[in-house]
């Protein structure tokens, strides 16, 4: 019997338990706590996004051989228990889909940019207040697409307003918060690591394509910053390509971040972003906070 199981068992004073699966819980119950603690609403008395307004993920957690036997895919067990039981309705990871995605979130975290101060960023220290209110829109963008990763976000706008802040919170929500495996990069972070992964092929130190670009392409959720801050050159414009034209295709959830005007960014790579019928795309105008007056992170 696992120790989840064990203790429901003891909880229960003996009494044998069983588990029905159920839907993980929606985004506002996990988040409440955080809207509690956002800053005021901007002057202009539009309130940041309440997580209550976004519906629960309906992306399927799966079993590296396909749907969970045990929850279906869900990721969540709810403990079959009387009514009026302290654990009665209370839901509970399931332990065979837990053990998967805490592999694949440690194997895409040998290739992830989050690090050092992105794991500290996170929807509760995102400040709406002052000139930052400009990034309502931004944010409330960003809250969505963690309650639910499905199809393309895509926000734009000047240096230092907030939106690396916002990428790193999605990022760390659905890893911490939601167990879903998630690959955060820079994208001058993914270009220097390919070149290294291909110097090391030359040299006859590894073989075959480069893992780090399979990974970019097959993870669950992509959450791509800094796009456009490396140099154009032909072949980093090939890789980046590679890599969102087959997310593209196949329609997996992808976050990217970019200081570029859209239309400045290659053709091809711009027509991917600026398809409406996947993308949303949300301008971010706040002003650079690092030197100004308005204040993103408290």
């Amino acid at each position: 019997m696992s120790n989840t199981n064990q203790q429901l068992h003891n909880a229960t004073e003996g009494k044998p338990t069983r588990a029905a699966a159920v839907a993980p819980r929606p985004l506002a119950a996990v988040l409440d706590q955080v809207t509690t603690r956002l800053s005021a609403p901007p002057s202009s008395g539009q309130p940041p996004c309440s997580p209550s307004t976004c519906r629960p993920s309906s992306a399927q957690q799966t079993h590296e051989n396909g749907p969970c036997p045990v929850c279906g895919g869900l990721g969540w067990l709810r403990t079959d228990l009387p009514v009026g039981h302290p654990n009665f309705g209370r839901l509970v990871p399931c332990e065979v889909c837990g053990e998967v995605h805490r592999q694949m979130i440690a194997r895409y975290d040998l290739h992830s940019s989050r690090k050092g101060r992105a794991m500290r960023q996170a929807f509760r220290n995102f400040g709406l207040t002052g000139p930052a209110a400009a990034a309502t829109e931004a944010f409330n963008a960003a809250v969505a697409f963690a309650g639910n990763p499905v199809g393309w976000l895509v926000i734009h706008g000047p240096k230092g307003n907030g939106k690396s802040h916002l990428a790193e919170a999605v990022a760390n929500f659905l890893i911490e918060e939601r167990s879903t495996p998630t690959l955060f990069l820079t994208a001058p972070d993914l270009l220097r690591s390919l070149r290294m992964e291909v110097q090391a092929s030359m040299r006859g130190q590894s073989e075959g394509a480069p893992a780090l670009l399979d990974a970019a392409q097959e993870a669950p959720v992509l959450i791509l910053d800094d796009l456009g801050a490396e140099k154009w050159t032909e072949w980093a414009e090939e890789q980046l390509f590679l890599l969102l034209d087959l997310r593209y295709r196949l329609e997996r959830p992808t976050f990217v971040i970019t200081n570029e005007d859209l239309g400045m960014l290659p053709g091809r790579i711009y027509s991917r972003l600026g398809d409406r019928a996947l993308c949303r795309v949300v301008h971010n105008p706040a002003p650079d906070y690092r030197w100004g007056d308005g204040k993103v992170t408290v």
